[in-house]
């Protein structure tokens, strides 16, 4: 028995870390319920459970069934690359690729029946979603396998995550859609700093992505105007929303200066590139998108607004 419930235990953790790739997969739920949570009404817990219930079932399939279909499909250069292998199980055989069509198929059928049971429009809206994750990675359209689309595909994806957080919560406004918009620039940042890494392998083994085809020089370049976009993106928040409570202007400073202070520039300069748009985007993004939470709780709890500008 002990030894069917080892073997048991290891199938599971096989199919959450190199199937799906739980850790990911909770990443990115946290950015959709981040997007619910910029998306809430009122503070009546009771009358958001079947909506947060909803999107917590149907978030975590969809994205499961994300990074399965992304598996299932880079199988094959997944399993020339290092760095990928292990954490892929159709590309390590531990997975058939009989066995992955399967589990993808369940993963797109689940979240649907919750979706149709709760809204028309949400069930709509979840078919559009995976249907907009399957054609990410998947033949014949797989944008990720297109230079430039791979990169303009992730910020879509982004844009839709946060959106469909705040739509299953029930409020669509302004700061949802910058949010939004926001976080897709922020994807694009990670994405084109992931291809920086892959850049030599991706390029040995044909593999098609931007910065592949553009070179390493002027994908820094673009990554720095991805940073500096960003930038530009988070000042409509600040502005129209972050400097309407003190507690929301303080947070965004605490954390600018924490993080500055905790990555400790030398010379006016960051000690690596990757501490610098850790930075520019992480900690000033987290920093704005954390002070938009605070807003619409402010909002909630109807407090009096202090506006700085």
């Amino acid at each position: 028995m002990d030894g069917k419930g080892s073997a048991d235990e290891n199938v599971v953790l096989m199919f959450l870390n190199e199937f799906i790739r739980v850790k990911d997969v909770i990443k990115w739920c946290v950015i959709s319920f981040f997007g619910f949570l910029l998306g809430l009404s009122s503070l009546d817990l009771p009358t958001h459970m079947v909506p947060l219930l909803v999107f917590l079932i149907s978030t975590f399939c969809i994205m499961s069934f994300t990074f399965a279909v992304n598996n299932y499909y880079d199988a094959e250069s997944d399993r020339r690359n290092p760095r990928r292998r292990d954490v892929n199980a159709v590309a390590s055989g531990k997975i058939s690729r009989k066995t992955g069509a399967f589990l993808i198929t369940l993963l797109a059928t689940i979240p649907l029946f919750p979706c149709f049971l709760f809204k028309t429009e949400v069930f709509l809206l979840g078919l559009l979603f995976l249907f907009l994750m399957w054609i990410y990675s998947a033949p014949p359209f797989r944008f990720k396998g297109k230079p430039g689309l791979d990169v303009l595909g992730h910020f879509s994806v982004f844009v839709f995550i946060v959106m469909w957080g705040s739509f299953l919560a029930g409020s669509v406004e302004l700061i949802n859609w910058l949010a939004a918009v926001s976080i897709g620039v922020f994807s694009c940042i990670g994405q084109v700093s992931n291809h920086i890494i892959d850049y030599e392998f991706d390029k040995a083994s044909g593999t098609k992505t931007y910065v592949v085809k553009v070179g390493l020089d002027k994908a820094e370049t673009t990554l720095k105007v991805f940073i500096a976009l960003h930038l530009v993106l988070l000042i409509p928040l600040v502005i129209l929303y972050t400097l309407s409570y003190v507690v929301a202007t303080v947070f965004v400073v605490a954390v600018a200066v924490l993080g500055f202070v905790v990555l400790r520039p030398k010379r006016g300069a960051f000690p690596t590139r990757r501490c610098f748009t850790y930075y520019f985007a992480v900690v000033l993004g987290g920093a704005v998108y954390g002070s938009c939470l605070i807003y619409r709780i402010n909002v909630l709890l109807d407090a009096p607004s202090f506006h700085l500008v």
